[in-house]
């Protein structure tokens, strides 16, 4: 397992990923999804339950906004793209389980840093089942710099059935753009696909 990845795509972007094996692995595991909630929570998450509060929101919404940011935008803002992302995180508190999909979230504390991530338990059919986990990371686990608001994904490790991605972000240029503080240093995205368990 990988307690450190360094890593240095471009010249313009380097990060240092610390300490986030073992979360890795809970989202790289075959299991139902509350296995993978007590897994997480061997590495200090904690579910949340009830409606997300504004913190929690804030962060949460960075995983999603990267994957826009550095995606097909359509022409639209930054701003314009986080305003949408908090309705769609506040609506996930309040989606309801069914067989084929499940959603958890987490967070935990560092010190004076806090972190979530969203986990997607999904079947598409009944002999497939995917495990996505969208991590919102701060600077005591990730380390990253970038020139953009947001230097291009990472895929740090890749087999057929598994592989997690990194995106790093400038913070301070994105608080700038959204008036608002963003203590993100980067995202994580995890995606695993299994046989479906009986």
């Amino acid at each position: 397992m990988i307690a450190v990845l360094a890593l240095s795509a471009l010249p313009a972007q380097a990060m240092t990923l610390t300490e986030m094996s073992a979360s890795i692995e809970a989202c790289h595991t075959p299991a139902p999804i509350e296995e993978t909630v007590a897994a997480l929570g061997q590495e200090g998450w904690i579910a949340v339950d009830g409606p997300l509060g504004p913190e929690i929101i804030e962060l949460l919404i960075w995983p999603q906004v990267a994957f826009y940011a550095t995606g097909d935008t359509g022409g639209a803002q930054i701003r314009a793209i986080v305003d949408l992302q908090r309705k769609t995180v506040a609506g996930f508190a309040r989606k309801a389980d069914i067989p084929q999909s499940k959603t958890r979230i987490l967070t935990r504390q560092i010190g004076a840093d806090r972190e979530a991530v969203l986990v997607f338990w999904l079947q598409p059919d009944p002999a497939t089942t995917n495990i996505i986990c969208r991590f919102a990371l701060s600077p005591h686990s990730m380390i990253a710099h970038t020139a953009g608001d947001f230097g291009p994904p990472s895929v740090a490790q890749t087999t057929p059935t598994q592989r997690f991605s990194i995106t790093p972000m400038n913070a301070a240029s994105l608080a700038a753009k959204i008036d608002a503080p963003v203590t993100v240093s980067g995202t994580l995205e995890t995606q695993f696909s299994f046989p479906s368990q009986e």
